[in-house]
């Protein structure tokens, strides 16, 4: 299967458009009723924001930039291509998983989410380096 730079784009954007709806919905109703996080709803979207905010903008800015002489229906680096839409639907799922289920854990949901940084934080650090090298490698063709 060939995949297009055109095509790469969509894909990558579905996915991460999926993992910040979905988190966004959640948060959303839990802070819209109040139950979960007990008038400390700011701190769970400032936990949020930060863990998918940059990649989004990446991203929405990989739309935006278009390479000269480059064709939108060029074939894509496969590899590379796969690497970083492997690591973005695990960083996705992670993140939905996480927002949908700190309410049900032993501890506080503000906990759970500080913990959870630790290791959202290098797996955002790694994703985001592959989607830049995707879209960096696939602008030089």
């Amino acid at each position: 299967m060939t995949v297009t730079l055109k095509g790469s784009r969509i894909m990558l954007a579905v996915v991460w458009g999926i993992g910040f709806i979905v988190p966004v919905a959640i948060l959303g109703a839990q802070t819209f009723l109040g139950t979960v996080y007990h008038g400390q709803d700011s701190e769970a979207w400032n936990w949020f924001t930060p863990n998918i905010v940059p990649t989004i903008g990446l991203i929405i800015a990989t739309f935006a930039s278009s390479s000269p002489g480059r064709s939108e229906e060029q074939p894509v680096s496969a590899p590379l291509f796969v690497i970083a839409l492997v690591l973005s639907v695990s960083y996705a799922v992670a993140l939905i998983a996480i927002v949908a289920l700190a309410p049900l854990a032993d501890s506080p949901p503000l906990e759970t989410y500080k913990r959870s940084s630790l290791l959202l934080g290098v797996i955002q650090g790694v994703v985001t380096g592959a989607l830049g090298g995707f879209f960096i490698k696939n602008a030089k063709k």
